[in-house]
């Protein structure tokens, strides 16, 4: 054991950003909240919420004032599915709430989890790869250009389901994406992906069209500030009119 297992880390390559815009923003209008208690904290327990567990709870997040509330990975297991199936059978979804489900690219995985949400008013369709260096070389032992394909590939089968989900059910769909470990992903390759998803979505526009970018901080590998200005220079190249608003993990 090292008696300092910080030195066998290597350091974070700070990003030479001098026309940085963050600092000097403001927030002048109320922004959009998601609750993700029911998916992301649901996840990390020991013993997972029942349905009747995650019903209550749902219950709650509606009465606190949530309109966005990401209630599950539905394709990870019966109960998810289930509880899903349930809420939309027997109504609890406000006309004014949307719920959102999780799915990674993945053909049948992606299906099931639009299966789940059939039926529902309003479901945003939320989809990840893993974008960083040690994933592509290390788990997934693809390329660059691999790592796009497969982003673009389930993004327009995405598409295709809930365009065919919406003739047949008349829910309306949006659409996130979340190039997954974003902040230890390089910034152009970041760029790179998001508008080749932004592209294959095709129908992304102001308003109830917006395509919704997730940069999520998988793992904390530096100080706020750098995360900060990741976000600052991957957003650089956007129409902000197409993306907004974005949505932080």
């Amino acid at each position: 054991m090292l008696k300092d297992p910080s030195t066998k880390y290597k350091k974070y390559t700070p990003l030479h950003l001098p026309d940085r815009t963050w600092p000097s923003k403001t927030i002048d209008k109320p922004p959009v909240w998601l609750s993700t208690d029911l998916r992301d904290g649901n996840q990390a327990l020991a013993n997972p919420m029942t349905i009747e567990q995650k019903t209550s709870f749902f219950r709650l997040l509606i009465r606190t004032g949530f309109k966005e509330i990401e209630v599950a990975y539905p394709a990870a297991s019966d109960t998810d599915f289930g509880f899903v199936r349930g809420l939309i059978e027997k109504n609890d979804i406000p006309e004014d709430v949307w719920i959102q489900v999780l799915t990674p690219a993945r053909e049948d995985l992606i299906r099931r989890t639009i299966d789940a949400v059939a039926g529902a008013k309003q479901a945003i369709l939320h989809m990840y790869n893993a974008t960083c260096p040690c994933f592509r070389d290390v788990v997934f032992r693809n390329t660059k250009e691999q790592t796009i394909d497969l982003a673009v590939t389930h993004t327009k089968l995405v598409r295709k389901l809930t365009d065919e989900y919406s003739a047949k059910y008349g829910t309306k769909f949006r659409y996130e994406y979340s190039p997954e470990t974003f902040s230890q992903t390089e910034p152009d390759f970041g760029v790179e992906i998001c508008n080749a998803v932004l592209e294959a979505w095709g129908k992304a526009g102001p308003g109830e069209n917006r395509i919704i970018f997730n940069l999520p901080a998988t793992v904390e590998i530096a100080t706020p500030n750098h995360y900060a200005d990741q976000v600052n220079s991957d957003l650089l190249p956007y129409n902000s009119a197409l993306i907004w608003p974005l949505s932080l993990d």
